[in-house]
């Protein structure tokens, strides 16, 4: 941790120990663990309604969990710690900034309010605005910034007050498409820098991948996945997060004997990836859910040959969208009813709305999960 910024503060862990959350009889969060490392970046991503926002909450001390969870912070139990007494930075979604103060002073409010000196009041105010970038803005009234300084802003009243732990309910949802992806790469830069452990919460994939050293996948209330982006991406745990990561085209099919029947085209098992191949190890007569996600997958009007073996599935062409990089086709699987988009940077030759074609998906770009065993007729 840059000790020149948060003075005597050492990165904490948090470990949260079979949590779960009830409102009434509604469950929100179905009984989980989790621990997250001391100094590292933790990115809660999943849709609106998983439980995200309601997990945040609870760390901070914000929502009371189901009775008999536990949330520890740097080895001591918080559970039934009040938010104020477990020295944690918390950045609202709307900022909460206070518009009849200056920068400065809304920077100052938690050690103001705290009755600090006032001179290390000041002093800490200039270390922070010096952390993002706003000292020449110090006397100016909030409102009279940009959406990404007001963001910035808030960042730094979040961490003037030293705190443990820095919690961030979606950062970046309030600004523009352009100015969000500026933002988030300045915001990965301090985080870093600081090394504080950080917990984030957003339903942006790439917002997660740039700013996590860890990605918790969310749905339902359940946690689906905890691990590195790569390996999110890479090595999906469950059929979820092979659909929402990347936002996959989802295939259906079965498998018999070794061979994979996916939409209309087949493939052995033992040409997949390793980590499909350890899915499937043992399984027969069993239908199944591929994903693949639509840049790894190319369209052809006649039949080419590939070095590494590929999946090849008869489609119908239906419509192409101009991306900026790249063109976005929309097809028509032809073994039912249902569109599935391919990213390529050119539409090839003699492709036009309407024609049959055939979506080629390397082998090992498909993620494979099992489904439930086929009956014998």
């Amino acid at each position: 941790m840059d000790q020149n910024l948060n003075p005597g503060q050492e990165p904490v862990s948090i470990e949260l120990k079979n949590v779960s959350k009830h409102y009434g009889e509604t469950l929100v969060l179905t009984p989980f663990s989790l621990t997250m490392e001391a100094g590292c970046r933790t990115v809660l991503l999943g849709p609106s309604g998983c439980g995200k926002t309601t997990l945040l909450r609870m760390i901070a001390g914000l929502e009371t969990p189901d009775e008999g969870s536990q949330i520890w912070i740097g080895g001591k139990d918080v559970t039934n710690i009040p938010a104020e007494k477990r020295q944690i930075g918390f950045m609202f979604q709307s900022y909460a900034l206070f518009p009849n103060m200056t920068v400065a002073e809304n920077v100052a409010y938690g050690l103001t309010v705290r009755k600090e000196d006032p001179q290390k009041i000041k002093e800490t105010v200039a270390r922070m605005l010096e952390l993002v970038n706003l000292e020449p803005y110090a006397d100016r009234p909030v409102q009279a910034l940009s959406g990404g300084q007001r963001q910035r802003v808030a960042l730094a009243r979040a961490l003037a007050i030293r705190p443990r732990v820095l919690l961030l309910d979606e950062p970046l949802t309030a600004l523009d498409a352009l100015l969000r992806h500026k933002v988030r790469e300045e915001l990965a830069v301090i985080l870093k820098r600081l090394g504080i452990t950080a917990v984030i919460v957003t339903h942006d994939q790439d917002e997660a991948m740039v700013l996590g050293d860890k990605i918790v996948v969310m749905q339902g209330g359940v946690i689906h996945q905890a691990d590195t982006p790569q390996n999110v991406w890479d090595n999906p745990a469950t059929d979820f997060v092979a659909g929402f990561v990347g936002n996959s085209n989802k295939l259906k099919g079965t498998l018999s004997n070794g061979i994979l029947d996916i939409d209309g085209g087949t493939i052995a098992v033992s040409d997949l990836s390793p980590s499909s191949q350890e899915r499937l190890k043992g399984l027969d007569q069993m239908t199944v859910r591929a994903f693949v996600r639509p840049e790894s997958a190319s369209i052809e009007l006649t039949a080419q040959h590939y070095k590494e073996p590929v999946l090849r599935v008869p489609v119908i062409v239906r419509d192409f969208h101009f991306m900026g990089s790249f063109i976005r086709i929309s097809v028509e699987l032809k073994s039912h009813t249902k569109l599935v988009k391919v990213n390529m940077s050119e539409i090839p030759a003699g492709i036009e709305p309407g024609c049959e074609a055939t979506m080629i998906i390397p082998a090992s770009d498909l993620m494979v999960f099992a489904g439930s065993k086929v009956e014998e007729k």
